[in-house]
């Protein structure tokens, strides 16, 4: 039985695990997608405490390091 082809545009984070255990192929690596924005919600009245400025950073360079594409990360 031969295996089915088929294309899909996906988030990597949501595609991660299938792409190392070589379920999924990435293919056109040639032609990245946009990225994917991320937004952190936090109540408008009050200011940006310490603690959550540090843990957005973090999470951002998480997020980078681990689903950006590899050209990416060489130019972050």
């Amino acid at each position: 039985m031969r295996p089915k082809v088929t294309r899909v545009l996906a988030n990597r984070f949501r595609v991660e695990e299938h792409l190392r255990s070589g379920r999924l192929e990435e293919v056109l690596t040639d032609w990245p997608s946009p990225g994917l924005p991320v937004s952190v919600l936090y109540p408008y009245h009050r200011q940006l405490s310490p603690r959550v400025k540090v843990f957005v950073e973090w999470v951002s360079a998480l997020y980078v390091e681990r689903f950006a594409p590899p050209e990416a990360t060489r130019r972050a």
